[in-house]
This record gives structure tokens, C-alpha cells and sequence, in this order.
């Protein structure tokens, strides 16, 4: 592996709640009128797939950034992008004052998903 490759997990359970994520950034992307790009689309046929026909990888890049590359079947469809962990991020910065029980700490985020992931020795 080169010093710049960074290691991929490959998440085998819970992709459903990855896929609700992704339908909520979707809707996001509508109401701001971002949905004419091919990763748009993509991300969008995705969101709709049923989770067995999908394989999500993610890679850590900063302490709150992913490099997500996801795979359609049996089309063998593949994007990826980078995703920002705001819920993570949020959460971090509510423990720093002190408040745990805010609501953000019930919902499911990508740090959840990528701590649930397996090595993955996929070359994207």
C-alpha cells in the first residue's frame, strides 16, 4: 500500500440505515435544486436499491471525513465521494460543553457505520 493509500472497510450490516442517511442528503441536495450531476443520479438510484444489491466501502480521512465508494449490482455501477460526519461532529462538540443528551445522539451517522465496517482489501 502507498503512504497515500488509505485503508478500506467494507460495511456488511446496517445498509439500510446507510441508505436512510443517503435519502435524507438526497432530499438536501433537491430542495437546494443540486440534482443535475451524474453522481446525483447515482447517488439516487442507490438510495432506492434494495440494501442486498449494494456494497458500501468507506475509507477515514480526517477525523470526521469519509471517502464512501459504493458499488450497484448487478450493473456493477460505482461512485465515490466525500462525506462529512456533521452528526459525529456535532456530537463532539456537545460533549466538550457537557450536554449528552441531546437527540443527535440517538440517530445513526456514518462514524456509526464505519465503526461497524470490516477490512476490506477492495482497490478503488
Amino acid at each position: 500500500m502507498k503512504e497515500t493509500e488509505v485503508p478500506w472497510r467494507e460495511l456488511m450490516t446496517k445498509k439500510e440505515e446507510f441508505l436512510h442517511i443517503l435519502r435524507i442528503l438526497n432530499h438536501y441536495y433537491e430542495m437546494r435544486g443540486e440534482t443535475k450531476s451524474k453522481q446525483f443520479a447515482f447517488r439516487r438510484t442507490l438510495a432506492d436499491s434494495p440494501p442486498e444489491s449494494v456494497q458500501i466501502f468507506f475509507s477515514q480521512i480526517g477525523s470526521f471525513e469519509y471517502q464512501v465508494a459504493c458499488r450497484i449490482l448487478p450493473e456493477e455501477q460505482i461512485e465515490s465521494w466525500i462525506h462529512i460526519d456533521g452528526i459525529a461532529e456535532e456530537r463532539e462538540r456537545l460533549k466538550q460543553i457537557g450536554n449528552t443528551e441531546h437527540p443527535v445522539f440517538s440517530l445513526i451517522c456514518l462514524g456509526d457505520l464505519f465503526a461497524l465496517s470490516l477490512p476490506s482489501t477492495i482497490s478503488i
